[in-house]
């Protein structure tokens, strides 16, 4: 393990970690505070399914800011996905474990075509109290998930990502009521992604202030 400190305000701890699950043993990343109590916890799908390199930084950012995530580690299949996300969000919700209140609820949030799982996994885990979508084209499918998971949402998109249907997506805001959208007019492919050409730093850090302050709104507050 590791600790980091300096950016925000928490000291954390941060590690490939391993969840079990029955039978099995589940792989992921996880970032959390080094302090006791259990904290607020977010589950992170990123766009490819092993968390990579900016989804891990900002499973850091957000233990920084005293919430507590875990990346797992998924598969091609959303199938197997939804699987894995329920035992691992059993997992976190297990009142005996150190760390986490997820037992109280917990948010998710998600990159590009992680709005699947997220959504698949919103839909079935009454757990769920909150949901952030990040460059994600929300259709008619994830909609409808959406839509029955009845949670808060914040979906943050921008016109110049070429990788997401912005039009498509804000119009199933009747669907999905309780979920706030904000578009920005400019942000190119990958404006969140440190790791790509598209990186807007202006646009990641609008990004995390928004998603971190609802959040902190939504989800239980730390016992």
């Amino acid at each position: 393990m590791a600790v980091q400190t300096g950016e925000g305000t928490t000291d954390i701890i941060f590690h490939s970690t391993s969840v079990p699950a029955g039978p099995r043993t589940l792989g992921g990343y996880l970032s959390r505070p080094d302090f006791g109590g259990e904290w607020p916890t977010v589950l992170v799908f990123g766009p490819e399914p092993l968390p990579t390199s900016t989804v891990k930084d900002i499973c850091r950012v957000l233990a920084r800011h005293g919430i507590a995530a875990l990346a797992p580690d998924l598969t091609s299949s959303h199938r197997e996905n939804l699987s894995v996300s329920r035992a691992v969000s059993a997992f976190l919700a297990d009142p005996s474990g150190a760390w986490s209140n997820a037992q109280f609820g917990y948010g998710t949030l998600c990159f590009g075509r992680g709005i699947f799982d997220l959504a698949a996994l919103a839909e079935t885990d009454g757990r769920v109290v909150a949901s952030v979508l990040v460059a994600s084209t929300i259709d008619d499918v994830t909609a409808d998930q959406l839509r029955t998971a009845d949670v808060a949402g914040l979906a943050i998109l921008s016109r110049g990502d070429e990788s997401t249907d912005v039009d498509e997506s804000v119009a199933r805001r009747e669907q999905i009521p309780q979920t706030t959208f904000v578009v920005y007019p400019t942000g190119a492919t990958g404006f969140w992604d440190a790791a790509s050409e598209g990186f807007d730093e202006e646009r990641y850090a609008d990004t995390i202030d928004r998603l971190v302050a609802f959040f902190v709104e939504n989800l239980p507050p730390k016992v």
